[in-house]
């Protein structure tokens, strides 16, 4: 049996969808699950297929699908669009003070643990900043009213 034979419905579903270049936010929208069910189907697909990356299991889908031999260069796969399907609004584009955070309710990423821990810290960094600045500022006015 192939290992694509092995994949459920839900999971092939997702993984086309990837294959569309959407992510696991805008595939749970489409198929009424939650984000990170998307994953764990994404996950559990990229295990039976012994593959780490979910582009490269669309890909293989893909392929399969197609009833053609696997190239030896990849099949190009949708690009992400530049707006949103779902709401409409164009991507934006960060400023430098959102570079040095990590973006609120984001996206599922493919970062290492060395680098989700550098972002663990610059958050940190930022934090401790920020209680220092009002800190001083609190400081600075409990002096000026003496």
């Amino acid at each position: 049996m192939d290992a694509i034979d092995r994949l459920t419905g839900r999971q092939k579903d997702c993984l086309r969808l990837v294959a569309d270049g959407y992510t696991s936010k805008e595939i749970g929208r489409r198929l009424g699950i939650s984000p990170s069910t998307v994953d764990n189907h994404i996950d559990r697909a990229n295990e039976i297929l012994g593959l780490d990356n979910r582009n490269e299991a669309a890909r293989l889908l893909r392929a399969h699908e197609a009833g053609k031999p696997l190239p030896s260069k990849p099949v190009e796969l949708a690009e992400r669009p530049e707006t949103d399907p779902v709401q409409g609004t164009g991507l934006n584009h960060p400023t430098w003070w959102q570079r040095l955070v990590p973006p609120l309710g984001g996206s599922r990423n493919e970062l290492n643990w060395e680098a989700k821990s550098y972002a663990i810290l610059r958050v940190a960094l930022l934090c401790l900043v920020v209680l220092i600045l009002m800190t001083l500022g609190v400081s600075t006015l409990l002096w000026a009213v003496r």
